[in-house]
């Protein structure tokens, strides 16, 4: 019998990776070679963040669990 091991997710996670996501896809939209640098990618985790207690602070069930 084979265990599965139980996925921690986490929404904040979820958000950075998007946020990643598009960040790629506009600046190929944009004929620009894809990168990020640190201070970039710290940048979307802030942002990320921000939406993430906004959504918390809207969000009824999320903030009554």
């Amino acid at each position: 019998m084979s265990k599965k091991k139980k996925e921690v997710k986490s929404p904040i996670d979820s958000m950075i990776v998007d946020l990643i996501m598009e960040h790629y896809n506009i600046q190929m939209l944009e004929g620009k070679g894809e990168s990020l640098s640190g201070e970039e990618f710290m940048e979307l985790v802030k942002l990320a963040e921000s939406q993430y207690y906004d959504h918390v602070l809207t969000d009824v069930k999320v903030g009554m669990a």
